[in-house]
């Protein structure tokens, strides 16, 4: 059956019933992006998804089968590497409940799904999206700056790759609230969201972390349409090899843009 390409209404709503459910600092403090739905609500209803889908035979068959490639390369080692990681993470945070971070994230068409990854930093104080707007770095642990260099953090996103949420290559996806406010800052912004989220991207391998800063968001979204148009399989191996660098030098964790 043909899957519906007709918008969601509003994907705050689910965002943050998810969220209440996940961190209960959610629950207690809203997020400055709570005031912004209609802002959200008209980016996703306008979005012409059809005509910003690629139509390559490579978007539509070649990138699937690398998926399941990449699943069954990676599968083994990573799962080996994941329990090490576990192990560090319990031992972190004091834990083993607190070795994953799962996270409602916007994902393909404005859709949300679940996002998980490896903990890297202490519980925020307040909302999450107020810690965002602060900078994470003091909340970041000395493994969890570990993780995020080497990317490590984010092995558990290949669970998300089976199920469907996400591709090994892509935009990376935001939280609901980052989403609304980014669209208030930057027109079009979840344009990037026609194809779906990926582990890594073009965006994170040129800019790493991106902070909170509209002119760091357009450039964002100016590389990821860019990947966009001129998406195929060269360069999405090139992303992929200068992805295993970043991880070897453990270079993820740096912002790599230029402020105005």
């Amino acid at each position: 059956m043909q899957r519906s390409t007709q918008n969601p209404p509003s994907i705050r709503p689910r965002a943050m019933a998810l969220a209440e459910l996940m961190d209960p600092a959610v629950a207690t403090a809203q997020s400055a992006a709570a005031t912004q739905p209609e802002t959200e609500r008209r980016a996703s209803a306008t979005t012409n998804w059809d005509r910003l889908t690629p139509n390559s035979r490579w978007y539509r068959v070649g990138r699937p089968l690398l998926d399941v490639a990449l699943l069954v390369v990676a599968a083994p080692a990573a799962l080996a590497l994941g329990c090490l990681v576990a192990v560090g993470s319990a031992l972190s945070f004091g834990s083993v409940r607190r070795v994953f971070f799962v996270q409602p994230r916007v994902g393909q068409r404005g859709r949300i799904f679940k996002l998980v990854k490896f903990r890297t930093m202490r519980e925020p104080t307040g909302s999450v999206f107020d810690a965002w707007s602060g900078g994470d770095q003091a909340r970041v642990t000395s493994w969890g700056k570990f993780l995020r260099s080497t990317h490590l953090d984010e092995l558990p996103q290949l669970y998300n790759v089976l199920r469907g949420d996400m591709s090994f290559i892509g935009p990376r996806p935001e939280m609901a609230e980052v989403e609304a406010w980014a669209n208030t800052e930057v027109h079009g912004f979840s344009d990037r969201l026609a194809i779906k989220p990926g582990i890594t991207g073009l965006a994170q391998v040129t800019q790493g972390y991106t902070p909170r800063d509209a002119d760091a968001y357009r450039r964002k979204l100016a590389i990821n349409l860019e990947y966009l148009a001129r998406l195929s399989w060269q360069s999405d191996l090139e992303i992929l090899g200068r992805t295993l660098v970043w991880m070897a030098l453990g270079r993820g964790w740096k912002w790599r843009g230029k402020r105005s």
